[in-house]
Order: structure tokens, then C-alpha cells, then sequence
């Protein structure tokens, strides 16, 4: 598979974990995921971590994903903001993680979300690297 190929696919997937988690933030009921003592969704994406001037964070994560979809896409014109833009995930990747750290609960989508811009900004760089 070639990297920008690969890049969609991520940037996709992250796209759909999104919105998910933005309808489940608004109808709780609609959540998938079991409930355990470290495992549970629930309790993260319900969390005061998950919002953030009130906006959930799976709002901020969509946005994110969005933009670095068209910034990829359009890479030849976005130029320093494109790297700027998947850099800026970092941020959310870390804000994510602490989060779950600080409530000692796991959430598999946000945990999935983290992984993806992750890989994203891999895929992301070395595909850019062979333009």
C-alpha cells in the first residue's frame, strides 16, 4: 500500500471514530464499550477532561481530522501550515492521554483516536518526504 493511500485511510478512520464519539457525547445511550474498572468509556468521555470551553474534545478531534484531510491533501499549497497543522495533533494526542491517566480509565475510542493521529503524523511526514 503507498503512503498517501495509507494517510486517507488513517485520516478516515479518524474522521468516523469522531463522530462517534461526538453523537455518544450527546446520546450517551449510543455507547459501545464495556464498562470495567479501567476500561470505561463512559466515565472518560463524560469526564470534565472531555470538554474543553465547553466543546467535547471529540468535536476538537473531528476538526482536527477534517483539516488535516484537506491540508494533506492540499500539502503543495498549505506548505509550513500543512506540517504546523499535523503537529498540532501532538497536542491533543498528549491532552488525550493525560486525561485518561489523571481518571485512571481507559476509553478504547480515544485510546484508538490517539494511536490514529499518531500514525497519521507518521504516514503524514514520510510520505511528504517522498514528494
Amino acid at each position: 500500500m503507498n503512503l498517501k493511500k495509507a494517510l486517507w485511510i488513517l485520516l478516515t478512520l479518524g474522521i468516523i471514530v469522531s463522530i462517534y464519539l461526538t453523537y455518544v457525547h450527546y446520546y450517551p445511550g449510543a455507547l459501545v464499550c464495556e464498562k470495567g474498572n479501567i476500561i470505561n468509556c463512559a466515565d472518560v468521555i463524560t469526564s470534565n477532561y472531555s470538554i474543553i470551553f465547553g466543546i467535547p474534545l471529540a468535536i476538537y478531534s473531528l476538526v482536527w481530522f477534517v483539516i488535516a484531510f484537506l491540508v494533506a491533501k492540499y500539502k503543495n499549497r498549505a506548505g509550513i501550515a500543512a506540517d504546523l497543522w499535523f503537529l498540532i495533533g501532538i497536542g491533543g494526542m498528549l491532552y488525550s492521554a493525560f486525561s485518561m491517566y489523571m481518571l485512571q480509565k481507559i476509553c478504547i475510542y480515544c485510546t484508538a483516536l490517539d494511536i490514529l493521529i499518531i500514525l497519521s503524523i507518521i504516514v503524514y511526514f514520510k510520505y511528504k518526504k517522498q514528494m
